[in-house]
């Protein structure tokens, strides 16, 4: 019995080690995981104590060794932190993630959102407890392990023209692989053209600050709010709540925080050259807006045929002082004006002119494609037919 439970303890050290060597796969400006004493609490009342247990150590210690707070440290820095230009990561600090804690977990939302998974038909991923709200830190084990099943699933669709996953998938495969990509301001497949990624992320977009503002229910059916374009995504049972909340109750009297952080999730990330191109700022500003034009954005890239690796060096600290340092408007130059246009209470008519003006594509046919971030032509070949 002790060897046995030696072999199982080497098994997960094993498998911990593994995904923290791959950890750097996720999609986005890297955010940093945190385990909560609520996740702490549900997990000792699941199926799998031990499991989540040791999950909690490799979130809460592992994965920041090899992530940092990326997206953190340009809403903090937005927000208002007196950190010079290329150290915005001064500006995460235990006070300052206390106080905009809500914010912080909206900015993380679409990495890691939460969501119940299928009783009925179950994950057959060692770990999966269908009775605890699924995301990183609440089920650390099965998060990783479905994660790991999106990317796969989706390097062998990767030549169809089409998402890997849609309405009735997870929410994991959908917002990182699949039809929710613009999420993250990037096509949804190779070949989606800049139109269509645009329409979709302002379509999301509206949807946001209608939440951030108030003038949008929480509580009503996605599908039932008239907007047509966004009720073919959500088509089912489900509210706001439902999609920013399942299981996170300490959340929802604040929705309209966790929308504003979503909202600059996919404003910071257009960003990233790894999720869009963008050109050269020119100077000019937002029509009679009197805010700063960035770069005109040159195509947006998808992230199928990308390698995880190149991806990642695109969303690093390193990466981010670069930007802050030598681009004007920068990511937090322009997070912060949307802050400012909230706090205001602008409508999305008055905020969606600079909206417009942030994401216009210079040529909106050209398409989505993995750009310099592509994986090898021979790890290629082995999801595309068409490349062998």
């Amino acid at each position: 019995m002790q060897q046995s439970n030696v072999q199982a303890s080497l098994r997960l050290g094993a498998f911990f080690m593994g995904a923290l060597a791959a950890a750097s796969s996720a999609a986005a400006f890297q955010v940093l995981p945190k385990v909560s004493d609520v996740d702490r609490k549900i997990s000792t009342m699941g199926r799998n104590p031990v499991l989540d247990y040791l999950g909690h150590w490799f979130v809460g210690s592992a994965i920041p060794i090899m992530k940092s707070p990326v997206h953190e440290s340009i809403t903090l820095a937005a927000i208002g932190c007196n950190a010079s230009l290329g150290s915005e990561s001064e500006c995460v600090t235990l006070e300052a993630v206390r106080e905009h804690r809500i914010l912080l977990y909206g900015v993380r939302w679409p990495d890691d959102p939460p969501f119940q998974l299928n009783a009925k038909s179950p994950p057959r991923i060692k770990g999966c407890d269908t009775g605890v709200t699924l995301r990183s830190t609440s089920q650390p084990l099965c998060w990783w392990g479905l994660f790991s099943d999106a990317g796969a699933q989706a390097k062998k669709k990767a030549y169809i023209k089409n998402p890997a996953f849609g309405p009735g998938d997870y929410m994991l495969y959908r917002s990182h692989y699949g039809d929710l990509q613009f999420m993250h301001a990037m096509g949804t497949y190779d070949g989606e053209s800049a139109g269509d990624t645009v329409s979709r992320m302002r379509m999301w977009a509206e949807f946001l600050w209608g939440i951030a503002s108030g003038t949008t229910s929480t509580g009503a059916y996605i599908r039932e709010l008239g907007n047509s374009p966004l009720a073919a995504y959500f088509p089912g049972d489900i509210t706001a709540t439902n999609l920013f909340a399942t299981g996170i109750v300490e959340v929802r009297k604040d929705l309209d925080k966790v929308a504003m952080g979503a909202f600059l999730h996919m404003v910071q990330d257009s960003f990233s050259n790894a999720h869009a191109e963008r050109g050269q700022e020119t100077g000019a500003s937002c029509g009679a807006t009197g805010f700063g034009k960035p770069g005109q954005i040159q195509r947006f890239r998808s992230y199928a045929k990308q390698s995880s690796t190149s991806h990642d060096e695109a969303d690093t600290p390193k990466a981010l002082g670069l930007h802050t340092m030598q681009i004007s408007p920068s990511a937090v130059d322009v997070s912060r004006t949307f802050l400012k246009l909230w706090q205001e209470k602008k409508s999305w008519t008055d905020a969606s002119v600079f909206f417009d003006c942030v994401f216009e594509p210079k040529d909106r046919t050209i398409e989505a494609d993995a750009g310099p971030y592509e994986a090898t032509r021979k790890a290629a070949a082995q999801t595309d037919p068409s490349r062998q």
